[in-house]
């Protein structure tokens, strides 16, 4: 999750994404593999911040996964390597991404077929098709399983990727149990999903976040709260929405609570250091220094009246950062109830800048303390109700979490 300044960083790298993310790799090139190590380096000594979680122990890392790194021919191999090395510091938002990966971040779109799959004994379970992308406009559906990839058994979803223009034969096995081979041609397509909305009954009303990045659109979301305004329930879908910006959260926070109700802290470098210079002493309970300080994460103004129903909320276990606050401030502050399964844990400010040559690292300057005193990072948000997400995706079928939702809503 990103602070206000991750937006202006966002704007400013996608022009030139598009022809680093693209140009660049590591293959073959020692040099370029240290320049990119060197400015990983240089940014967790000098910015990244997590309270109790060293970053200097950075070098050691780095050295234990050194042969892996020094291996790595692709800037696939490259990112997976040196990613291992940073999930040592038990940090969510502590990330390398590649030129190919980070594009797809900066643009919202990426290159392939656009279908998510699930490893199952036949094959690949299709589990989502991406609208317009070529898998749906070639005719395949979710509930269909990818038997094999240009002729050989389909086992993983990387085997599906490839430059763009390249063609890729896929044979299916449907529903009806009848098989069919689909020649497909990887292409750019849109992998935004764009916020929707639509009325379960005449008292009810859902409405689907897929994101607080920079696709969130505030007029879109705006228009859905108003229309909501006459309903009695409110559900608010949060599933595989990974976050985004502050400012888009509270965006949405201010048409769900009022003002005068914060509902958490972010604790960076400056209020921790604060706080223990005040107290003279170090510290690591977090709680006492969101009672201490006046920082709080209040509600953006909305441009509706606060909405007044009742509010159930959907998670899941992709849901996280922005996803995670707003789920659970929501809870603490106006009493809703959430529904799904337990949340990614994943709460931390984080900022987005180039390493080097199109490789981006996320790393993160802030935690999270809930009103409540409640770390969630790590932790997640549990769901009032447990219910499992149907495991394919297809419009109009029923969908046992929002059923739930709406039963414990009446």
């Amino acid at each position: 999750m990103s602070c206000r300044r991750i937006l202006v960083l966002i704007l400013l790298a996608i022009a030139a994404a598009f022809q680093a993310a693209s140009g660049q790799t590591i293959d073959n090139n020692p040099a370029l593999k240290q320049e990119i190590l060197d400015q990983v380096t240089d940014i967790l000594s000098k910015s990244a911040f997590v309270p109790g979680v060293d970053f200097d122990r950075w070098p050691d890392f780095l050295k234990a996964e050194r042969p892996q790194i020094d291996a790595a021919n692709t800037d696939d191999e490259f990112q997976k390597a040196v990613n291992i090395a940073l999930k040592k510091f038990g940090a969510s938002h502590t990330v390398l991404n590649a030129p190919r990966i980070a594009d797809v971040r900066l643009t919202g779109s990426m290159v392939g077929i656009g279908i998510n799959t699930h490893p199952v004994a036949d094959g690949l379970l299709v589990t989502r098709t991406v609208d317009d992308a070529p898998a749906a406009r070639g005719g395949i559906v979710p509930g269909d399983i990818v038997v094999k990839v240009d002729g050989k058994p389909a086992k993983t979803a990387e085997a599906m990727s490839g430059p763009d223009g390249t063609d890729i034969t896929l044979t299916v096995k449907h529903a009806s149990q009848a098989t069919e081979d689909y020649i497909l041609t990887r292409r750019k397509f849109s992998a935004v999903r764009q916020e929707q909305m639509r009325w379960i009954d005449k008292k009810t009303a859902l409405i689907e976040i897929s994101s607080f990045g920079f696709t969130y659109d505030k007029e879109r979301v705006a228009g859905f709260m108003r229309e909501a305004q006459t309903s009695e329930n409110l559900i608010l879908d949060l599933r595989e929405n990974g976050g985004g910006e502050i400012g888009n959260l509270r965006h949405l926070l201010g048409y769900l609570v009022p003002m005068d109700k914060p509902v958490g802290v972010f604790i960076d470098r400056n209020i921790f250091d604060a706080y223990v210079a005040a107290n003279k002493k170090p510290t690591s309970d977090l709680f006492s220094i969101e009672r201490w300080t006046k920082a709080r994460l209040r509600p953006m103004p909305p441009t509706v009246p606060v909405y007044q129903g009742k509010v159930a909320v959907l998670i899941d276990a992709q849901s996280g950062s922005a996803s995670e606050i707003l789920a659970q401030g929501l809870r603490d502050v106006m009493g809703a109830k959430i529904v799904g399964t337990k949340s990614a844990g994943a709460v931390l400010v984080s900022l987005y800048v180039e390493a080097s040559s199109g490789f981006y690292l996320q790393y993160p300057t802030s935690d999270y303390v809930t009103i409540n005193g409640v770390r969630l990072e790590g932790l997640g948000v549990t769901p009032d109700v447990i219910v499992t997400d149907p495991a394919i995706h297809v419009p109009g079928a029923p969908d046992p979490v929002v059923d739930k939702a709406v039963s414990i809503l009446k």
